[in-house]
């Protein structure tokens, strides 16, 4: 009986078929055929839009090569010197930095020179301290104004010879740009209190001729699209580095690989941001070996050579390679390269952490526990 029910209904189709001309069938085909297409170019649209979305930030950070709201692309960056030692830990303003560095002074610490994007960012930075002849060789690696809290004598006479203008705490009033912070003068001392204002910085750089512009890019490398990862073929595992810049301050960095980012840690602990509260970690890590020369023995003040060529390490996404660099003299920025010293270096998009230390030193380094 069945059989016979789709027998029926078969024969009673072929019947329309028949009876209902192509015309007809196309026009209730079409619509069919162009709602679906309409979906599908609707679906597409927004596939390409988010895509555009993803690939085509509003700008790029010159310094870091990452994605970003405000655009940089003629701001001049800004560098800091900041005291470290235990007493002036943990720092302010530090995580905002896109390049770091960090170089031995006497009595076996070390002290910072954080570089910003713009000078925006140097709000609360600090502890400021006073500077040494290097911090100006590493400035100018990026074309960097540069802010400090007084200098020594040796670096006043190398700053008047490059015809460098800082932005000065103790030179004038410390209004605009700096001030004492109450809390930290009480609990840390005096000389471990003075914080950045941007503002103020603003202020201070229109008034003694400093500018905060640019139309030139100094690095001493290029930078990847932030979408890409750098590869390392003859790279080697580390995930974690230790450094001894002296037997009181040895520095240690974690790798993540949620991150992609080496966290750091100093006496012991963590080493965090004092306004953020953040870990200080780093998606590029140079480790650049240089010779440090004894100019006043009596304080043990000391400048490190800026020309000629030397090695260091490359450090990113759980790797690390030898690199080379070259620099005709200090007022010109450090060029990175590969092994072969012809292939200019070019590293991962992030910030960026470079430590120069002395040939001694550079066969105490750790590249995994």
């Amino acid at each position: 009986m069945k059989k016979k029910k789709l027998l029926t209904v078969f024969l009673l189709f072929i019947i329309i078929f028949n009876t209902v001309s192509c015309d007809e069938i196309r026009q209730f085909i079409e619509p069919l055929n162009s709602e679906t297409e309409t979906e599908t170019e609707t679906e597409t649209d927004e596939e390409t839009e988010e895509e555009q979305n993803v690939s085509r930030p509003s700008y790029i950070d010159p310094l870091t090569g990452e994605p970003s709201n405000t655009d940089f692309s003629t701001s001049r960056p800004i560098a800091v010197v900041v005291k470290n030692d235990r007493i002036a830990s943990p720092q302010y303003g530090l995580s905002k930095a896109g390049v770091l560095y960090e170089a031995l002074v006497e009595g076996g610490m070390t002290r910072f020179l954080a570089v910003y994007s713009d000078v925006s960012l140097v709000d609360r930075v600090g502890p400021v301290i006073d500077t040494r002849i290097y911090f100006y060789d590493f400035a100018a690696n990026h074309g960097a104004a540069i802010v400090q809290a007084g200098v020594t004598q040796k670096s006043a006479i190398e700053q008047r010879a490059r015809g460098i203008t800082a932005l000065d705490a103790i030179s004038g009033e410390m209004l605009p740009g700096f001030f004492r912070d109450e809390i930290l003068a009480q609990v840390r001392g005096s000389d471990t209190s003075i914080l950045t204002d941007a503002n103020g910085l603003k202020a201070r750089a229109q008034q003694y001729g400093v500018t905060l512009s640019t139309s030139k890019r100094d690095s001493p490398y290029s930078i990847m699209n932030y979408m890409l990862t750098k590869e390392m073929e003859n790279g080697r595992y580390c995930t974690y580095l230790s450094i001894p810049f002296s037997a009181n301050m040895v520095v240690e960095y974690t790798y993540s690989t949620l991150t992609n980012k080496y966290s750091r840690s100093q006496y012991e602990s963590q080493h965090k941001d004092a306004v953020t509260g953040e870990v200080l970690s780093f998606t590029n890590i140079f480790l650049i070996i240089a010779d440090y020369n004894v100019i006043e023995p009596a304080k043990g003040e000391m400048e490190i050579t800026n020309k000629g060529s030397g090695t260091g390490y490359y450090i990113s996404g759980g790797n690390y390679e030898m690199i080379r660099g070259e620099r005709s003299d200090g007022k010109s920025p450090i060029q990175f390269y590969e092994t072969d010293g012809l292939t200019p270096l070019q590293i991962s998009a992030g910030n960026t952490y470079i430590a120069v230390l002395p040939p001694r030193l550079s066969g105490n380094l750790k590249f995994e526990r």
